[in-house]
């Protein structure tokens, strides 16, 4: 069973080398696909990004307030720490959030959302510490014909290249992750319950990433 402590082991085991990762699992897209949801946020104010693993997003971000991540696995703060100098990383859970209510004007994930245990648990934290009409910005899988397609492309063909690079049941966490992803509509119901709503939406790579942007009300 997937927990907490699990998904901490994991991503411990593999920062060292989990852009090499990334950049394997997303064909090297993964650095368009950040930019691609950073170009539709704002640029204002603080920026808090969930599950910032080595910190990239923050790096790449062009926000003009504060810039600060979170992300259960020790391991990649470390990374984050040297190379983003001016970034703050803090070892937290996104379910339990340790900030002040209305810190930040924009909140991203990138490939982090389908990985949340509780997911309603994150909502009522992001819906707390965004300020009014704040953002969260989600990169991530989306659910689609191609889904299954894309589950036996990691699950057979790249499984020997993966298996040797990270070992046999850390590939086979991130395999099945995928099983995880969600549907524009089934994103949509989940965070409309807090109060979000869709206001930008893109896909890319025959519909299987998409790039969504929820609104707190103003």
């Amino acid at each position: 069973m997937v927990s907490k402590r699990v998904i901490s082991d994991v991503f411990n085991k593999v920062s060292e080398k989990y852009d090499i990762f990334l950049d394997l699992v997303t064909l090297g897209l993964i650095n368009r696909w950040q930019k691609t949801l950073i170009s539709m946020l704002s640029e204002e104010g603080n920026r808090l990004d969930i599950g910032t693993g080595t910190g990239e997003v923050l790096v790449k971000s062009n926000n003009r307030g504060l810039k600060v991540g979170i992300d259960l696995a020790k391991g990649m703060l470390i990374k984050a720490k040297k190379k983003c100098k001016e970034c703050y990383f803090v070892l937290a859970d996104a379910e339990n959030l340790p900030f002040k209510e209305g810190s930040f004007n924009t909140i991203t994930l990138s490939l982090v959302y389908r990985h949340l245990l509780n997911k309603e648990a994150f909502l009522s934290e992001a819906n707390r510490v965004l300020k009014p009409g704040g953002q969260i910005g989600i990169l991530d899988l989306s659910k689609s014909k191609m889904t299954y397609p894309l589950f036996i492309l990691f699950k057979y063909i790249l499984k020997p290249l993966g298996v040797l690079l990270f070992g046999p049941d850390k590939w086979e966490f991130f395999v099945h992750s995928i099983e995880n992803s969600l549907s524009k509509e089934e994103l949509a119901r989940e965070t409309k319950k807090f109060g979000f709503e869709l206001v930008d939406y893109k896909e890319s790579f025959f519909g299987l990433v998409m790039f969504a942007v929820f609104k707190k009300p103003s």
